[in-house]
């Protein structure tokens, strides 16, 4: 019985010494924070809590703030997670998150809540972390993006196999087609628990859409019992350019006169111009082209369909077919179409 009470007594103290090793402290000032929208309206409430940004569930519950300059949260973490600490703050009228990113993990946190860069110290994800973004915001104030992009890049490669990998990868804004591919690249050569992290999933899949240089990738839409396909149009032995469109939508509707004028001056060189209706009724869609006097043809009622296969996320947006189906350029707006099209035939 003395030996069993024993051993049940070590166990217990294992268990505390585990979890006490798994406690998190997080000291953090975001005076500057509440500094920085001084003088916009008068503050009624702050409060700050913690969010984990894969679940985007809360970690803690919502604390007041009393003194900005004084903040202490703790508590237990099974495992390492990214998360925002938020100031939630409350002005007459309106309300406001200002969100900084961070490693929860067992240690004695210390953020320094910059309103332009935070900083965040005291644990080891955290340390690897946070000097080097801090290398790339100085780059990228200083003109050098391309500087700030080899240390993303260098940052990945090093840490590969860690959870800061996943939130560096995330944080690496894609603005062009050859970003995106960069971006997937670099994400194939990093460890699987990188890989398979949900934020990553997540961005794999918003990356892996077809890309300037890629055959394009079919939809059907379903109208009135008939079918229509992109490849209906588009691989046919033609150029194509797909406007992906809506009713409701202003800058589409200014974009038209010019799509007109397009098509009217290249179709007989090879040149067609296609509209595809997305998240729009069909009559709406109807009335439109009829009072906009549109003269190309139209794919209606696609719904989600051309905005999940193409991932894009406003409209209009254009993107040009080569005559075997292959993606020549995509986000043409305005004069960038003339252009283009004189480039291609010859004007």
């Amino acid at each position: 019985m003395k030996k069993i009470c024993l051993l049940t007594l070590s166990t217990l103290m294992a268990m505390t010494g585990w979890a006490q090793e798994n406690n998190y402290t997080i000291k953090a000032d975001v005076s500057d924070l509440i500094k920085y929208y001084e003088g916009q309206e008068k503050e009624l409430s702050d409060s700050i809590y913690l969010l984990d940004i894969t679940t985007q569930k809360p970690v803690t519950e919502k604390i007041a703030l009393k003194d900005p300059t004084k903040i202490e949260l703790s508590g237990y973490v099974d495992s390492p997670k990214i998360i925002h600490m938020i100031v939630f703050q409350t002005f007459e009228g309106w309300t406001r998150n200002l969100f900084v990113p961070l490693f929860l993990e067992p240690g004695n946190i210390v953020v320094d809540a910059k309103a332009e860069s935070p900083y965040v110290e005291g644990t080891p994800l955290n340390n690897a972390f946070f000097p080097c973004n801090r290398k790339i915001r100085e780059a990228i104030k200083n003109g050098e993006p391309e500087l700030a992009l080899q240390y993303s890049v260098d940052y990945v490669l090093e840490h590969s196999k860690d959870l800061s990998a996943v939130l560096m990868l995330y944080s690496m804004k894609n603005k062009t087609d050859e970003d995106a591919k960069q971006l997937l690249n670099l994400i194939a050569q990093c460890g699987e628990s990188v890989r398979q992290h949900p934020l990553i999933v997540s961005l794999f899949k918003r990356l892996n859409h077809p890309l300037v240089g890629d055959m394009f990738k079919d939809f059907a839409v379903e109208y009135e019992g008939k079918t229509t396909r992109l490849s209906d149009y588009v691989g046919k032995g033609k150029y194509v350019l797909v406007d992906f469109w809506a009713s409701w939508c202003g800058p589409c509707r200014a974009e038209i006169p010019n799509l007109i004028k397009v098509y009217e001056q290249y179709k007989e060189k090879g040149l067609v111009v296609l509209g595809v209706a997305v998240n729009d009724k069909p009559e709406d869609t109807l009335k439109a082209i009829e009072k906009d006097k549109i003269t190309y043809p139209q794919i209606l009622n696609s719904q989600d369909i051309a905005a999940e296969t193409y991932d894009f996320n406003s409209i209009p947006t254009i993107i040009l077919f080569d005559p075997d189906g292959k993606i020549v350029a995509r986000e043409l707006r305005g004069n960038d179409i003339n252009k283009k099209m004189a480039e291609i035939f010859g004007e």
